[in-house]
């Protein structure tokens, strides 16, 4: 019995006119034998993104699989799987090539294709799939304009809190990082925005380019993806682990700077949502548990990007479980364990700070304020 075919995965993401169709063209026209099926997944009635590329002349009809009227990482996910598998299948293509729509998050859809591509290398009757890179594009001008303050590029239907939220997820979690257009802006504005990419994502590869135009050995067989991998190289996550690490030259050069902020007292939520409110702009990424008085017992993910703000349960703090519960857990992480408070227990705050020219001492200060005094009394232990 022959091996079971191997088939790679890239998928593209990138805000709404960011370039990725232009690239994707370009892998299509390559001319080095490379047999590529694409996904293209665009939200609304018309898939315009599948007509550009048919009309392009660069897919044979059958190698466009266009996903309408729904997202990847929700409604159409088991139909992604389904696809895939079917491509795959046929043994025709050495490459699926994924357009996510402009406005997906790319954790999701990411999760849902790793796990199918795990799936598949153990099925002994099926091609096996291997995502082999995350590519990210991002439009120089449209960024540019983003991070200072600048509207005249919005999409009217999307607002721009939606829109700093995307870009800085996107670069995120990519393992390739193309900044495209870069004939849009001045040399010094690029020089910017790779300090500002490399003080939100610290390991992906980034690559310059006009109208798409990129080596091919940047976007296939490049073996970069690793989920696990992917997810710590978002610069907070780092942070939070790495806190003595300093940050690049290039980044500190435009004095983007990251700060761990914790503190072993609960906040006051109206206080730290009023602080939140009208802190500087100059925050660019805020992410974290905190600890809020009015729900001592459960830990909370607080999480800002740009000007959006998100608040949502993480789970009880381990110090408010059953003792026989809790120790088992702690056997489990002893780093939790090292950082364990003889009262608390693991009830703490620990925010990462991404932003440039920020006053770390005014932010914290601004925060302290928002702290309460506690009783140590409340607490079962």
């Amino acid at each position: 019995m022959s091996e079971p075919k191997q088939v790679k995965i890239v998928l593209l993401t990138g805000y709404l006119g960011a370039g990725k169709t232009t690239i994707l063209n370009h892998i299509l026209s390559n001319t080095e034998g490379i047999h590529a099926a694409v996904i293209v997944n665009d939200i609304g009635e018309i898939n315009v993104d599948a007509g550009l590329i048919k009309d392009g002349g660069y897919a044979k009809e059958g190698d466009v699989i266009p996903l309408t009227n729904g997202c990847l990482c929700c409604t159409l996910s088991n139909d992604l799987a389904l696809q895939l598998g079917d491509l795959a299948d046929t043994e025709e293509f050495d490459y699926i090539i994924i357009e996510a729509s402009g406005i997906c998050e790319p954790i999701p859809i990411t999760y849902n294709i790793s796990a199918f591509c795990n799936q598949s290398q153990h099925a002994t009757n099926h091609s096996h799939l291997n995502l082999d890179n995350i590519v990210a594009v991002v439009d120089c001008a449209r960024m540019f304009e983003e991070f200072h303050n600048g509207a005249d590029l919005l999409d009217p239907d999307i607002e721009e809190d939606d829109i700093e939220n995307l870009l800085i997820q996107q670069i995120e979690f990519c393992s390739t990082l193309v900044l495209n257009k870069t004939d849009l802006v001045t040399p010094e504005q690029l020089h910017e925005l790779r300090a500002l990419v490399r003080g939100l994502q610290k390991d992906a590869v980034i690559v310059e380019a006009v109208n798409g135009d990129i080596p091919m050995s940047e976007l296939i067989n490049t073996g970069r993806f690793d989920f696990d991998k992917a997810y710590a190289s978002a610069a907070w996550m780092n942070a939070m682990e790495h806190p003595e690490e300093h940050e690049d030259p290039e980044v500190l050069e435009y004095e983007i700077t990251t700060f761990v902020y914790r503190r072993r007292q609960p906040f006051d939520l109206d206080k730290l949502n009023q602080f939140v409110a009208s802190w500087p702009k100059n925050i660019i990424r805020v992410k974290g548990s905190i600890w809020v008085s009015q729900d001592p017992e459960m830990s909370y993910v607080f999480e800002q990007a740009g000007n959006q703000v998100q608040f949502y349960e993480n789970g009880m703090f381990y110090a408010s479980l059953p003792e026989d519960e809790r120790e088992n857990l702690l056997d489990e992480k002893p780093e939790l364990r090292a950082e364990w408070d003889d009262e608390l227990g693991d009830r703490q705050t620990k925010l990462c700070f991404i932003g440039r020219h920020m006053n770390h001492e005014e932010i914290e200060a601004g925060l302290d304020a928002c702290l309460t005094e506690y009783v140590s009394d409340e607490f079962d232990y």
